[in-house]
């Protein structure tokens, strides 16, 4: 007989005992999920977009000619910065001064001429009622006054256009900047509309900033902006906005006026962060506690050792914080690492709390 068949029954009889010892697995506790949690907190969300601009100064006068003249004196050359009323050229203002005289000389002859025209008049009016001059004779005196002072009108208007002519010779710059060019030089002869000199202001000016088409509804007056060139930073709101799109392009035109506190150069490129919405007290949670789920998407809340599962809506994004509108209140515990693989009422075992 093989002596296995002797042990058989102490085998099954063992192996029976120990099966029974062994617990049902259904009496086992849940299995705990590890997972980091973070508290949902209380801050200020700004929703913001780059966009590219320029530089530009409101003010860029192109100084010309307004009289014909030798211009005979050079004040100022590309590069000086000018104030408002300083001299930049002068003409030569000879002809104009003998016009003046001329002018002046003329309105002194009928001044004198009208004097003894009115004491003929008067006279004549005194032999008219005496009936001893006739009524054409008391006609032609008042004619001829009247013909000196007509004359008269035109010399002072004479005068006064002599004057304007001669202030013309002394060109002077209508506002504070720096000359970007000179285009005329001593002894060059100008006429009317000759071009002498352009400046540029720089103490105040603007950035002319352009919007794809996308955000062309969303832009407003008043919207905050960050003007950036290299380390320098300027803030600043939208001041004015051209009401149609370029046609080259299709972008919107905004203008941002700021004063130039860090030698910003008109021309010059910028980019821009533009605020386009800004929620004050807004809840908000790193984006990776949010899961999809078929209900929508969803944070799990942490209570004890077990979670809740909650549909949230969401808003404004900024960096890795997301708004959650509503389904959240801060202060609330959530899950941050390991959300993917919880469902609701799932026990979780915290290994560490986010920041």
């Amino acid at each position: 007989m093989n002596p296995l068949f002797l042990f058989a029954p102490w085998l099954l009889l063992t192996l029976s005992t120990l099966v029974s010892a062994a617990p049902a697995e259904d009496s086992l506790p849940p299995k705990s999920t590890p997972v980091t949690m973070v508290k949902a907190i209380q801050t200020t969300m700004i929703s913001t977009t780059m966009v590219r601009g320029e530089i530009e100064s409101p003010s860029t006068p192109h100084i010309a000619a307004k009289v014909s003249a030798e211009a005979v004196s050079i004040k100022v050359d590309e590069g000086m910065h000018v104030e408002s009323g300083q001299l930049l050229a002068k003409l030569d203002d000879e002809t104009f001064r003998i016009s003046e005289e001329i002018a002046s000389a003329e309105i002194q002859r009928l001044q004198i001429l009208i004097d003894n025209q009115q004491r003929i008049l008067k006279r004549n009016k005194e032999l008219f009622e005496k009936k001893l001059a006739s009524q054409s004779v008391l006609d032609d005196a008042l004619t001829a006054l009247k013909q000196s002072q007509a004359e008269l009108i035109s010399a002072s208007a004479k005068l006064k256009e002599a004057r304007y002519q001669l202030s013309h010779t002394r060109v002077t710059s209508p506002v504070e900047g720096v000359i970007q060019q000179r285009t005329v030089s001593k002894g060059d002869y100008v006429k009317p509309g000759t071009l002498l000199f352009q400046i540029v202001s720089t103490d105040s000016l603007r950035a002319r900033l352009y919007f794809p088409e996308p955000l062309a509804a969303s832009i407003h007056l008043g919207m905050k902006v960050e003007l950036t060139q290299g380390r320098k930073t300027v803030s600043g709101e939208v001041n004015r906005i051209r009401p149609m799109l370029e046609d080259s392009n299709r972008a919107l035109h905004a203008l941002v006026d700021f004063k130039n506190e860090g030698n910003w150069k008109p021309g010059s490129s910028i980019v821009a962060r533009v605020i386009l919405d800004e929620h004050k007290q807004a809840v908000a949670v790193p984006e990776k506690t949010l899961v999809r789920r078929p209900v929508g998407v969803v944070i799990y809340r942490i209570k004890d050792d077990t979670v809740t599962e909650q549909v949230v809506t969401t808003g404004l994004k900024q960096g890795d914080l997301i708004e959650v509108t509503s389904g959240l209140s801060a202060g609330d515990s959530i899950v941050l690492d390991g959300a993917a693989w919880l469902t609701d009422g799932a026990r979780v075992e915290i290994q560490e709390t986010g920041q």
